[in-house]
């Protein structure tokens, strides 16, 4: 697979947080939503990706990778904002969203181990995704779980959906699955995440659903290394405790 390391790849990530922070913008000036804490705070991390994705540049050099820089956080509340970010665009389409969250406690949340702004992109990349392919009065849905010491977020829209056939071949670059034809698009957001995903160690897989919609399942590890001598670990870009 090609990796997403490209100049356009990047320009197409910073769209995406454009799109976002711009679309409450608007929101909030047109009277449609309250500048609640959750709402702002999801413009202001949509900002502050913008500022890790301007760093990816490496000033001139368009084949800069994209690197990790991993943290304890609250997973949930990051995850929150991505969520309470991506309901303007879908309210402009009459998109319902709905959110199912896990009955985690706020502590364990707490001590996710990664980097809340490439988790922020793996998030709403598929999201975004999600939004764009639904049709207008469609509905996308978010499942968050913690199995084990894990992550797993499962977005599923009501979109055209992806064949059998090409469940894998749209995590490529600059491929789209058939059915997405008819939408704008680049084809480089999903082969982003998977970039991100398992740069955390992490997996991320599509279901097959015909005409029906498509559903993704992100799978994360959230727990930080404490051996010496992990390179496993230090390749994935972890700092040895």
């Amino acid at each position: 697979m090609k990796a997403p390391t490209q100049l356009a790849e990047l320009i197409h990530e910073m769209r995406n947080e454009l799109a976002v922070a711009t679309a409450n913008l608007e929101g909030l000036i047109d009277g449609k939503f309250a500048p609640t804490p959750e709402r702002l705070l999801g413009i202001l991390q949509a900002l502050s990706q913008l500022d890790s994705l301007i760093g990816d540049l490496g000033g001139i050099d368009p084949n800069v990778q994209m690197s990790l820089h991993p943290t304890l956080m609250n997973v949930c509340e990051l995850l929150d904002h991505e969520y309470a970010a991506i309901e303007a665009l879908a309210r402009a389409k009459d998109i319902k969203v709905s959110i199912h969250r896990c009955a985690m406690p706020s502590a364990r949340c707490a001590q996710f181990y990664g980097d809340p702004a490439r988790i922020g992109q793996i998030v709403k990349n598929i999201l975004l995704n999600a939004v764009r392919y639904t049709p207008r009065g469609g509905t996308v849905s978010v499942d968050c779980d913690h199995p084990s010491d894990q992550l797993q977020v499962r977005i599923s829209d009501s979109g055209p959906g992806i064949r059998e056939s090409e469940v894998d071949e749209v995590f490529e670059a600059g491929v789209r699955g058939s059915a997405s034809a008819d939408t704008d698009g680049s084809g480089y957001g999903l082969a982003i995440v998977k970039q991100l995903v398992e740069a955390h160690g992490g997996l991320v897989t599509a279901a097959a659903s015909g005409s029906h919609g498509a559903s993704f399942t992100v799978r994360l590890p959230g727990v930080a290394p404490t051996h010496e001598g992990c390179e496993t670990c230090s390749e994935k870009g972890f700092p040895q405790q």
